[in-house]
């Protein structure tokens, strides 16, 4: 039986009605320009699946269960330790000239004020932090907490799995939280079954299912990688629970996996335990009981011999605090003075950072930017090219590192400052997916970074000016092309 023969232009009449209300939607949101740019051109000149693609993605929908229970679950957590920390001395007070600025921004934006007497330790093997992280969870006694975007099943992730099953065995709480789509495979897996069966807490955070697609948007992602052992000792960083091999089975001809964690011990590792207990609570739905439980009595000051530093957490994603890593990172970049070193492995940032990039180096900071020579997503690495010709002209170096795949997320600032995390210098990173950030306000520790980068950079090659002007005129269509996605990606 054939359609009646107006059943095609009432497809085509409808589905303009669609796209031009939600057109007027785009407008009347706000958006940032170029986001809204590139929705409308999708919208008025992509028929029927620009629609659909902006119903699933086009909007941050946590759903609004989700958020009612988030609401329900954490209010008043962040000033519940914040006023644990006043109480113990430990919140820092007097803050030195140049991070007071950045330090007032990210605890307006975040929450969290910086905290006085930490330890740090600056781990730069993948491998080193695993068999770090297990130690430290075969001597805990009253907590592990681990959130991560990407478990692995193989190489030496076996030995983290191994302890939290010893640790679960002797009694101790274990609660594993990892992100739906990241980290899939682990969750269908023996592995995960054996640490469930051995009294392991294990939750998926964001769950993907057909009835959640149609309440919130999939591709709003928990990102951070966050360890917390008995709210003494915690680690976070770019290295999700994986080892320096991660590297072979993402990328042909890439043989190792290159990250950077920080495993701090003090009231530091408390905020990343908060952060933690916030994810937990609204995926979960467990309620966690008094907070000062997971704070533990830490001797603020000198611990161990070593010294005493400052460290302020920075958490943000679709909900409460959208914005806060953004805009702790474009303080950061005006507050630098001489040197601005950044490793990243996905570029691709809003028109606000690359200004901001750009008036740095225009004024006479030296800016170094070190990035993948290969990476794994190859849309993203050609809306990244994008904006190199605009950040070299203005005396931005460019380095493409060779030595596997970089994916150290850290930014030094003159010697002085640095931030170390799971975010990226992208769109993605600062709006729609769940990222945590230190600011670490400390000469010694950010000398530390700066050393680290530099030994990127001797393993790097330069992208000249005069050849990236030279390139080939498709090269130039496409990344342009990539880059009208940018805000999307």
């Amino acid at each position: 039986m054939q359609s009646p023969s107006w059943m095609p232009w009432t497809v085509l009449v409808l589905d303009w009605v669609i796209r031009l209300g939600l057109s007027a939607r785009v407008i009347m949101r706000r958006l940032p320009v170029p986001e809204a740019l590139a929705w409308l051109v999708l919208l008025l000149f992509v028929p029927l699946a620009s629609g659909v693609a902006y119903l699933l993605v086009g909007e941050n929908r946590l759903g609004r269960r989700r958020l009612a229970r988030h609401e329900q679950l954490t209010a008043g957590i962040e000033r519940q330790a914040v006023a644990v920390w006043r109480r113990r001395h430990v919140e820092l007070t007097r803050q030195e000239e140049h991070y007071r600025q950045i330090a007032r921004l990210a605890t307006a934006e975040g929450g969290f004020p910086p905290l006085a007497g930490n330890r740090l330790t600056l781990i730069g093997d993948s491998d080193q932090m695993l068999v770090e992280l297990a130690r430290d969870i075969d001597a805990s006694t009253s907590h592990c907490h681990l959130l991560y975007y990407i478990w692995t099943m193989g190489g030496k992730a076996k030995i983290v799995v191994e302890a939290l099953i010893r640790a679960a065995g002797r009694g101790v709480p274990c609660r594993v939280l990892v992100d739906a789509v990241g980290s899939k495979r682990f969750l269908g897996s023996e592995m995960a079954e054996r640490m469930a069966a051995a009294g392991v807490k294990v939750v998926a955070a964001l769950p993907v299912n057909p009835l959640r697609m149609l309440l919130a948007r999939l591709d709003l992602r928990n990102h951070r990688k966050i360890a917390v052992i008995d709210g003494r000792v915690a680690y976070t960083g770019s290295q999700n629970l994986n080892d320096s091999s991660f590297g072979k089975r993402r990328v042909r001809r890439v043989e190792r996996w290159v990250d950077a964690t920080v495993r701090l011990e003090g009231p530091a590792a408390q905020a990343l335990g908060v952060v933690f207990l916030q994810d937990w609570m609204a995926d979960s739905g467990e309620d966690m009981g008094p907070l000062e439980k997971f704070l533990a009595p830490i001797e603020a000051g000198r611990r161990g011999g070593g010294p005493s530093q400052v460290v302020q957490v920075v958490a943000s994603g679709p909900g409460p605090t959208p914005d806060a890593i953004h805009q702790a990172i474009l303080t950061t970049i005006y507050t630098a003075q001489e040197e601005l070193l950044i490793t990243t492995p996905y570029f691709v940032p809003d028109e606000a950072t690359r200004r901001a990039l750009q008036s740095a180096a225009m004024r006479g900071v030296r800016v170094t930017m070190v990035v993948p020579g290969r990476t794994d997503h190859l849309l993203v690495k050609a809306a990244s090219r994008a904006h190199w010709q605009d950040l070299l002209e203005c005396g931005v170096r460019i380095l493409q590192f060779q030595d596997g795949l970089l994916h150290a997320k850290v930014i030094t600032v003159d010697g002085r400052i640095g931030l170390v995390g799971s975010a990226n210098l992208d769109m993605r990173s600062f709006w729609l997916n769940f990222e945590v950030t230190l600011l670490l306000y400390d000469d010694d520790f950010a000398s530390k970074l700066r050393l680290l980068q530099t030994g990127y950079v001797e393993r790097s090659k330069e992208v000249s000016l005069e050849r990236w002007r030279r390139r080939r005129w498709w090269w130039r269509a496409i990344d342009n092309t990539a880059q009208l996605l940018g805000p999307l990606l």
